[in-house]
C-alpha cells in the first residue's frame, strides 16, 4: 500500500511538472510580435514616437547644416538610428522633416511646409500702395504623411483635415533621397 501511494505521488509530481513546463512554453509562445521586434531593435513609427517621448532615444546633433534638411538631429536606440528630425528655417517660415527608420528602411515620413503666402498678401496689400506689415501676413501650413510600414499611405493635410490622398511621386522621391542623405550625414559623425 505504501509503495502504491509513493507511485501515485510520483505520477502526480510528474504530471504537475509537465503542466508547469507547458505553462512556461505557452507563456513563451505568447510573446508578442512587438516584444520580439523590440529585442531586434525593430519598431513601428508609433513605438519610436513613444520611445522618444519617454526620453529613451539618444540624440545626436549634426554640427553642420544638412544640405537638404537644415538643422539636423538623429535619435538612436542602442546605436541604431530610429528617427531623423530636421528643420530648415527661413525668415517667414520653415519646413521640417521627421523620418522614421528601421535599419536601412524608411518606415514613415512626416514633412511640413509652413510658409508666408506672398501672393495673397500682395493682392490685398499692393507693395506700391501699402507699406509692408508682417502682422497681416498669412501662412500656408501643409503636412504630408507618407507611411511605408504595414500598408502604403499618402496623406496631404491642411487645416488639420486630409485634403488629398493622391500620391505625389516626385515629392516622395525627393523626401526619400533627402532622408538617405541626412542619414549619411549623421553616419559621418557617428562612425
Amino acid at each position: 500500500m505504501k509503495q502504491a501511494f509513493n507511485i501515485l505521488l510520483l505520477i502526480l509530481t510528474l504530471i504537475s511538472c509537465k503542466n508547469e513546463s507547458k505553462k512556461e512554453l505557452d507563456k513563451t509562445d505568447s510573446i508578442s510580435k512587438s516584444e520580439v521586434n523590440a529585442e531586434l531593435n525593430e519598431f513601428t513609427s508609433s513605438q519610436i514616437d513613444s520611445l522618444n517621448e519617454k526620453g529613451e532615444l539618444s540624440k545626436i546633433f549634426y554640427p553642420n547644416m544638412s544640405a537638404c534638411g537644415g538643422g539636423l538631429n538623429g535619435f538612436y536606440f542602442k546605436n541604431d538610428l530610429k528617427l531623423i528630425d530636421s528643420k530648415y528655417q527661413a525668415e517667414l517660415g520653415y519646413s521640417s522633416k521627421k523620418i522614421y527608420w528601421s535599419g536601412n528602411k524608411i518606415l514613415k515620413i512626416k514633412y511640413r511646409e509652413y510658409f508666408a503666402e506672398w501672393e495673397k498678401y500682395e493682392q490685398k496689400y499692393p507693395p506700391k500702395k501699402v507699406e509692408y506689415d508682417s502682422s497681416k501676413m498669412t501662412y500656408s501650413d501643409t503636412i504630408y504623411e507618407i507611411t511605408f510600414e504595414n500598408k502604403y499611405e499618402f496623406k496631404k493635410i491642411a487645416s488639420e483635415k486630409i485634403v488629398s490622398k493622391k500620391t505625389d511621386s516626385t515629392l516622395i522621391k525627393k523626401l526619400i533621397d533627402c532622408g538617405e542623405q541626412m542619414k549619411t550625414e549623421l553616419e559621418s559623425i557617428t562612425e
